[in-house]
């Protein structure tokens, strides 16, 4: 029950970020990482990183992060997680930009 909450309360928080950032073209990507605080941590405040919501998709816990293209990278963003020593994969399936498009 925890975990469909929790779900909810992420998909909540996406819809709002998604409104916010799709006015500036900014794009979503889901990060599969050991431990979500550390991968929360190692993103917020970079350069071009909108937003961290921290989480758990699937039994694993993610890292959904909001940024603009035009600032950071997809492979920069797992470099960060990389250098936390938290990065496990990068959720193909859940990358978009906030447009709707893929």
């Amino acid at each position: 029950m925890k975990t469909i909450k929790l779900w909810l309360v992420l998909l909540a928080l996406g819809i709002a970020a998604g409104a916010y950032a799709a006015e500036k073209g900014d794009r979503e990507v889901t990060f599969a990482v050991g431990c979500y605080d550390v991968g929360a941590s190692a993103l917020q405040g970079q350069p071009g990183v909108i937003s961290v919501e921290k989480g758990w998709l699937g039994g694993k816990e993610v890292n959904r992060v909001v940024f603009d293209p035009a600032k950071i990278s997809v492979p920069a963003l797992e470099e960060r997680l990389k250098g936390a020593g938290t990065y496990i994969g990068t959720e193909p399936h859940m990358n978009r930009d906030l447009k709707g498009e893929k």
